[in-house]
């Protein structure tokens, strides 16, 4: 009896190390199951943040004011503008990426882009509706995103939009865009055919907007061309070249543009047989706050009955709050009005502001 009661005691002596190997054993399962679970539950959780990270809203509301103070030193006279009041809704629907975007700094609604694009694979698209005319990128571009207050004289001209179709295509550094539009005679049968073409010659495309704010420090060169041609005027033909370099702080643009001879488009200006020029260039004093700008306009237009040969020479400097979604823009331009080397000057000072929502 003692010899059994000793070998039991001795049975659980020799058993208690395992037992408590078993019972650590199954703490930690139970831990790791534990761990597992909550595991899972980050798993699912990732999961949701990326289909929300995924989903695109329907619809999207964005736009931008743009106004101005100015003093016109010629006319001894100043005024306040409100040059933009601009309403954008964009979205997408079923594979369809649209925009109507709608202009109120005149006190009433105006529609200006109404459009409808879908690719055609991966490398073309199809747009339909009212659009701009794809032909000088300093008209293309949103009026938020400029350089200096008022576009260039020339891209004053191609800032427009119209009906009609329009193709384009992107092929690595390759992008080009061809349209039709029903142009000056708003009758398709008389089209305003435009076609544009840019390579993107050093580094990555060429940055929304001008000058070089945002270009993170590297080199980029764009250099493109277009042609325009308007049926309903008797020889509305229009060339274009232009480049858009940028090099860490510094940002040079230049664009040319010949008209035929016998150019005789609906409009106040005589165009024809002029070869209008500019040049831009800025740099940026403090890196995303300061740009200072400098722009040579040459109108060129010294053809008879109008012999002006205006000039205007526009210095400027931007303070970029949130970039150019949140700006101020100080402008002093000097334009020589034409009427020979001695013909009358102007001096004009704008300091506007750009407030994005």
């Amino acid at each position: 009896m003692n010899e059994r009661r000793r070998l039991s005691i001795t049975l659980c002596l020799a058993l208690l190390p395992q037992l408590a190997v078993a019972q650590d054993s199954l703490e930690v399962a139970s831990e790791e199951e534990e761990v597992d679970e909550w595991t899972a539950l980050d798993m699912e959780f990732q999961g949701l943040e990326a289909l929300e990270l995924e989903y695109e809203p329907l619809a999207e509301i964005w736009g931008y004011g743009r106004s101005n103070v100015y003093y016109d030193k010629d006319d001894n006279h100043g005024a306040l503008n409100l040059d933009n009041l601009r309403v954008n809704l964009v979205g997408q629907l079923a594979g369809y990426d649209y925009r109507l975007t709608s202009e109120l700094a005149s006190g009433s609604l105006e529609l200006l882009d109404a459009w409808m694009t879908t690719g055609i694979g991966e490398e073309f698209g199809f747009t339909l509706g009212q659009f701009k005319t794809p032909f000088l990128r300093s008209g293309m571009l949103e009026a938020c995103d400029l350089l200096m207050i008022a576009r260039t004289r020339n891209g004053i001209f191609y800032a427009t939009r119209d009906q009609g179709v329009m193709v384009n295509g992107d092929h690595g550094r390759f992008h080009w865009a061809l349209a039709a539009q029903n142009g000056a005679s708003a009758q398709f049968e008389q089209m305003l055919t435009t076609a544009h073409a840019k390579v993107d010659i050093i580094g990555q495309p060429e940055m929304a907007h001008e000058g070089a704010y945002g270009s993170g420090g590297t080199t980029r060169l764009t250099v493109g061309a277009g042609i325009s041609n308007d049926d309903a005027s008797s020889d509305g033909t229009a060339f274009a070249l232009e480049a858009n370099f940028v090099n860490k702080r510094f940002c040079l643009q230049a664009e040319w543009l010949d008209y035929g001879d016998d150019y005789s488009f609906l409009d106040t200006e005589q165009r024809g047989g002029t070869s209008p020029w500019s040049v831009t260039a800025s740099y940026m004093l403090v890196l995303q706050k300061y740009e200072l700008a400098l722009r040579y306009d040459d109108f060129d237009d010294v053809s008879e009955p109008m012999e002006y040969s205006r000039r205007v020479l526009t210095a400027g400097l931007n303070r970029y709050i949130q970039g150019h979604d949140l700006k101020w823009q100080l402008n002093v331009a000097s334009a020589h009005k034409g009427g020979g080397d001695d013909g009358p000057h102007d001096l004009l000072v704008a300091l506007g502001v750009t407030y994005s929502f």
